[in-house]
């Protein structure tokens, strides 16, 4: 079957080794690396299984999946659904990656089927860091790694662009928390309790509510803020009969912190690793029992007659 793990990443392989015959500054580098990167993700969802690369739209897709040659042409998804299941299946595959991922597949496209030179006059160093990030996830999750993919001297490569990346993002981060504590400690004792009353209040109620935020320690003021973030996954239903509750366990990926006392913001998985927030969070939400059991209330009660009455209820009251 041609949509086997082993299979694809071979293939991610051969156009991630293309790639680099090319100048780095090349149109035709840019273009190798996203047909790179898509077969990467590809490998990713079919190591879980490659149901998750059929189309569902018809029936022998899903056949061929299992093993099963149907009539005609198979088809699997395509490339946005693929990087949305792996922010979803892909432990550290974040939601901002998959919107990069979206646009090396837009470039792609548009090289393909226009007469755009759409790899043309995009500087390596704008979109190459963040793409060698990705593979990193997917090699990771694939047990695999740049040695494999692109040979000892282009890992080498890869791994100093990652390097260089991080010590930028760490760099980054220090000046936000030391801008942010610099203004704050800056500010009179009353306006500085104003701030934190009002903020800390404000944020009680911001994170209730989500299940995909909780409450944490600034690294700049010391005072609480908000960690928000994107759920990897979500453990098996619990259903309180007493209660009258379903709920479940999310694992929250944090991608973001906003602190409403000192203002300090971090955007993105990696700022948040750098300031020592970037660990998973395991949070609960509630389900709503009508869309868990996908209950139509029509079904069940006569809109009309509940009309009826209540008009009836209204008049008698005059």
């Amino acid at each position: 079957m041609d949509w086997e793990s082993d299979k694809l990443k071979a293939k991610a392989k051969l156009y991630g080794h293309l790639a680099h015959e090319q100048q780095i500054e090349s149109a035709q580098f840019g273009f190798w690396m996203s047909l790179c990167l898509e077969l990467l993700a590809r490998a990713a969802l079919a190591k879980l299984h490659p149901v998750l690369l059929a189309d569902p739209r018809e029936e022998g897709n899903i056949h061929y999946s299992f093993g099963i040659i149907p009539k005609g042409n198979v088809r699997s998804v395509q490339a946005k659904t693929v990087f949305a299941r792996c922010s979803v299946l892909v432990p550290g595959f974040t939601d901002k990656m998959s919107a990069h991922c979206l646009i090396l597949a837009d470039r792609r496209n548009r090289e393909l089927h226009t007469g755009a030179a759409a790899f043309e006059g995009h500087d390596a160093s704008t979109w190459l860091p963040q793409t060698y990030e990705i593979m990193e996830v997917l090699l990771g999750f694939l047990g695999d790694n740049f040695i494999s993919l692109f040979g000892d001297e282009q890992a080498g490569v890869a791994e100093v662009m990652l390097k260089d990346r991080r010590g930028q993002t760490k760099s980054e981060v220090q000046s936000k928390i030391a801008a942010a504590r610099k203004a704050f400690e800056a500010l009179d004792g009353e306006t500085k309790s104003a701030r934190a009353s009002k903020g800390q209040e404000s944020l009680n109620v911001w994170v209730k509510k989500s299940a995909l935020r909780k409450v944490t320690k600034c690294p700049s003021c010391g005072f609480n803020a908000a960690l928000s973030g994107e759920s990897q996954s979500r453990g098996p239903v619990k259903i309180n009969e007493g209660e009258g509750t379903i709920t479940r366990e999310v694992r929250v990926l944090p991608h973001a912190l906003l602190c409403p006392t000192c203002e300090l913001k971090l955007d993105g998985y990696q700022e948040l690793l750098e300031g020592n927030l970037g660990q998973i969070f395991t949070t609960v939400e509630e389900e709503d029992p009508i869309e868990f059991f996908g209950i139509v209330p029509e079904d069940h009660v006569d809109i009309d007659d509940l009309l009826r009455r209540h008009s009836e209820a209204e008049y008698d009251n005059e």
